[in-house]
């Protein structure tokens, strides 16, 4: 009688756990390495909380993941710092997806909906909303990814855009210390800039002196002009932060240069303060 006691009491136990794992345990303890658990088909889908402002494929919506908070926290801390500052909003997109009604392309929309998640704390005025083009491949349709990158742009000159052509001072936009953007404050000559971002170049050569990186300079127009003179002005203007990097002792094979012309604008063209953010060379550096 004990012994048939025994048996029952751990076939119970053994039913007992594997409701627990079947049951329970995906509903209360999804896994939190990959992904969250779907309630409806128990599928494993991509963390919105990945980012700390997650989008979806062909969505122009911007969600707010787990880091926001601090995000937002920092980005208006930053602004307060210095409120005369302007702060550069990039909306993340893929070429192929639709263009949205309003809008030149989908990370046009996307640095709109950002920007639009600082308000009142930052003023839309004082936020550019630029767009950012993807070359990797496209992630699946369910997966969140990063939605935008954020800058405060450094106006390295004392220049005023006195006759309201868009042409200020040369300026430095660090997307992050990898990748950087010159912005020219000129149209055609390629010869002059300001002595702060030659004395910014100058320590960009000294850190690559001391690394092993490889860095790749490309070169941007506007949609002024013909596709083949601003292929080549773009050339030019990628091999002129070369030189002035070698220059200052970067070693100058490792650094190649290219251009793509007018074709991958990061701001409008329809306005001459878009066309100058368009006049740039963006140098990225990357580990040997």
């Amino acid at each position: 009688m004990l012994g048939r006691l025994i048996i029952y009491l751990l076939v119970w136990l053994a039913l007992m756990f594997i409701g627990l794992k079947a049951c329970i345990e995906p509903e209360c303890c999804p896994d939190d390495g990959i992904g969250v658990v779907d309630d409806d088909d128990g599928a494993v889908v991509p963390d919105a909380a990945t980012y700390a402002i997650p989008t979806m494929l062909n969505s122009a919506d911007v969600e707010q993941g787990a880091d926001y908070d601090t995000w937002r926290r920092d980005l208006i801390a930053e602004y307060r710092n210095d409120t005369t500052q302007r702060l550069e909003v990039y909306g993340n997109y893929y070429p192929d997806e639709p263009i949205p009604d309003g809008f030149e392309n989908m990370g046009f929309a996307r640095a709109e909906a950002i920007a639009r998640m600082l308000q009142p704390e930052i003023p839309l005025d004082r936020i550019d909303r630029l767009s950012r083009r993807l070359d990797d491949e496209a992630p699946e349709a369910d997966a969140r990814w990063e939605a935008g990158r954020y800058a405060f742009v450094m106006d390295m000159s004392d220049d005023d855009d006195d006759d309201g052509d868009g042409d200020g001072g040369d300026e430095i936009v660090e997307l992050d210390s990898n990748t950087i953007t010159i912005r020219f404050p000129f149209r055609e000559s390629t010869q002059t800039l300001s002595s702060g971002t030659e004395n910014y170049l100058q320590k960009l050569a000294q850190r690559l002196q001391q690394t092993d990186e490889r860095v790749t300079i490309t070169g941007h127009t506007d949609n002024v002009s013909s596709d083949a003179f601003n292929m080549g002005l773009g050339q030019r203007r990628a091999d002129f932060v070369k030189g002035r990097l070698v220059a200052y002792g970067a070693p100058a094979n490792r650094i190649s240069t290219r251009s793509e012309g007018e074709s991958n604008p990061e701001a409008t063209n329809s306005t001459s303060a878009g066309r100058a953010k368009n006049r740039r060379a963006v140098v990225v550096l990357q580990p040997n």
